[in-house]
């Protein structure tokens, strides 16, 4: 599977240091040991440098206010938060890629972004080679950890992209990266950036999937027991022809008094290809032998629907999900081989 390689980017941005706030105490003692002095001259009484501490009637000038008022806080110089962070490595990665299709890459397109455009150029050239990519779709699953004015990315980019001068040609690949950051005077900028596996999915979308197609099989072991074409979680966990589908065979199934369960589990279940908006879950399971079909009154199994299960049988299941206007993932279709010699949890890609 093709792919872009990725650069590094270089050096960081010292952050400017603000300076104190002048005291005042200096200006404040001065009335008061040239009132004592004055009043040890008139008096003949010893000097001293010492001032009474006037209580709530007295009026003399000695009465003066000897408290100093608090000095204001020094500022601590602002930090870009994260959706800055976030804006700011979209927009670098945005540049990589446009600059990667091009003959002549230019580093003004990371002045805004990087901490060394120059330097980013360098690392394009070197790792593109002859290829010139030409990216049509990105999607972007970062996940940041910000420590002070320092930042760590980690992220698994799904790109959507064709060589130069072949748009039939369209492939979509993931392509892991790990980088770094530095907050500056004028944001976050890119400190370093390098790629990582070239088959990756984000830990966020890995969690997401999986938890979709989990809520799939427990939405038709819900409907089929019993049997009930109109079951909320049908439209929930499923789209298009595979919920026509699965509505019209629950439909005969509720006329003929038929109930399927399918109680095994889904613990070895994992994401086998993704796309923008689209992925592949699969799922190869030790299959129990509760697993069958049966009839609704009498709870006799109906072996000529599903066969019994055999000892140690292993089943595979695989499933397209599609992800919906609403941001919720749900299965558009559906297949499955029985007893087969498939390995559970045998392929996971998941960038922690």
């Amino acid at each position: 599977m093709g792919g872009l390689d990725y650069p590094t980017a270089v050096s960081t941005v010292p952050v400017a240091d603000h300076g104190d706030t002048p005291s005042r105490l200096a200006f404040i003692a001065v009335p008061f040991a040239l009132a004592a002095v004055l009043a040890a001259c008139s008096t003949g009484a010893p000097t001293s440098t010492s001032v009474r501490e006037p209580d709530a009637t007295d009026n003399s000038a000695a009465a003066v206010e000897t408290e100093t008022p608090d000095a204001p806080p020094t500022a601590e110089p602002s930090r870009p938060d994260e959706d800055e962070l976030a804006a700011t490595w979209e927009a670098f990665h945005t540049a990589w890629v446009e600059q990667a299709s091009v003959d002549d890459p230019d580093p003004a397109e990371f002045q805004e972004v990087a901490v060394d455009p120059d330097r980013a150029i360098e690392a394009l050239v070197a790792q593109r080679g002859d290829s010139r990519l030409v990216t049509s779709d990105t999607e972007l699953w970062p996940r940041f950890q910000v420590t002070g004015d320092q930042a760590s990315i980690t992220d698994c980019a799904i790109v959507a992209q064709h060589p130069d001068g072949q748009p039939d040609s369209v492939a979509t690949v993931t392509t892991g990266w790990e980088a770094t950051a530095v907050a500056t005077n004028d944001g976050w900028r890119i400190d370093t950036a390098q790629q990582r596996d070239l088959f990756c999915i984000a830990e966020e979308l890995n969690d997401q999937l999986l938890a979709a197609y989990r809520d799939f099989r427990a939405a038709k072991d819900a409907a089929w027991d019993p049997p009930d074409p109109g079951h909320p979680e049908l439209e929930r966990t499923m789209t298009g022809a595979q919920l026509e589908f699965i509505r019209d065979l629950l439909t005969e199934h509720q006329r003929d008094g038929i109930v399927i369960r399918d109680p095994a589990p889904t613990d070895n279940a994992v994401v086998f290809e993704v796309g923008i908006g689209a992925a592949t879950v699969s799922d190869c399971a030790r299959q129990v032998p509760e697993r069958g079909a049966f009839d609704l009154e009498t709870g006799t199994r109906l072996d000529d629907l599903i066969p019994p299960v055999q000892e140690g049988q292993l089943d595979l299941q695989s499933v397209e999900l599609r992800r919906g206007d609403d941001g919720v993932w749900r299965v558009s279709d559906q297949a499955g081989t029985r007893d087969t010699n498939c390995e559970p949890g045998s392929t996971r890609y998941v960038v922690q």
